[in-house]
């Protein structure tokens, strides 16, 4: 029932983005267009306790806001939050904002009936499983997040809900992410589903670019095999042929890119 990030195809060995810009620099520039798709928390701003306490940082939307507005450039912010709440942190016009690993923004038809029904019944059930303030639930209309903060906690959310999901388990499905467990609903597929619809849109001749830290954006890299793919933080098994340290690392590419090719 959990959603599997990886699958079939092989990792890739990851070297460092930035020894490898000369070479990146010669592709980037050859590009017409440049389609960049970004992951909000952990990628273009840091991680905090709670969602509500991620903040994005002033420079990086300077340089959001230049590469919004340059002509070259196509820009996507793919996320698990909610479409409304990531567009009120970011505040940059021209990006377009794919809530919901991509389902809002981009399809977010209506739930069927069954659906909201067994979300609902299943947020009962959590909620008077864990009173914990540690442990808490996140209600994403489409979805419900548990947060939690510790590996013996990540035990005792997964087997609750991986229990409490059973009955509903026709129309929802887990999907596993850092230091949270969704319950989601059918009709949300992964990211890489939007990043492959999303090229579809636009000419052949684009560079798509990718940059996320989470396991949720391992379908993209896969979608995206001729593409520039970036994992940020520690290195790990990964389809990301790339890698960055950090947010702030994610920062520097954003201003190499507004700088040399806008």
């Amino acid at each position: 029932m959990s959603q599997n990030a990886f699958g079939p195809s092989p990792f890739q060995k990851m070297t460092n983005l930035f020894s490898q810009w000369d070479s990146l620099e010669q592709r980037l520039a050859q590009a017409r267009t440049i389609a960049l798709f970004l992951d909000f928390d952990g990628t273009l701003a840091r991680l905090q306790t709670r969602p509500e306490g991620v903040l994005l940082h002033k420079d990086a939307r300077r340089y959001l806001h230049q590469l919004a507005a340059s002509p070259r450039f196509r820009l996507w912010v793919i996320t698990g939050r909610r479409q409304a709440d990531v567009a009120s942190r970011i505040r940059v016009p021209g990006i377009r904002y794919l809530g919901l690993h991509g389902w809002e923004g981009r399809l977010a038809d209506d739930l069927p009936e069954a659906t909201l029904v067994a979300l609902a019944c299943l947020k009962r059930q959590l909620q008077a499983r864990f009173t914990n303030q540690e442990i808490w639930i996140e209600d994403k209309h489409a979805a419900l997040a548990v947060h939690y903060r510790s590996a013996l906690q990540r035990v005792e959310v997964f087997e609750a809900l991986q229990h409490f999901i059973e009955p509903f388990q026709d129309v929802l499905h887990i999907v596993q992410a850092k230091n949270v467990l969704e319950a989601v609903a059918h009709q949300i597929a992964d990211k890489g589903e939007a990043v492959r619809h999303q090229m579809a849109t636009i000419r052949n001749s684009t560079l798509p670019l990718y940059v996320g830290d989470d396991f949720i954006d391992e379908p993209a890299f896969r979608a995206l095999p001729y593409g520039i793919t970036v994992h940020v933080g520690r290195k790990r098994r990964t389809r990301a042929r790339y890698w960055l340290a950090d947010v702030l690392q994610v920062h520097q590419l954003l201003k190499r890119l507004a700088t040399q090719f806008t």
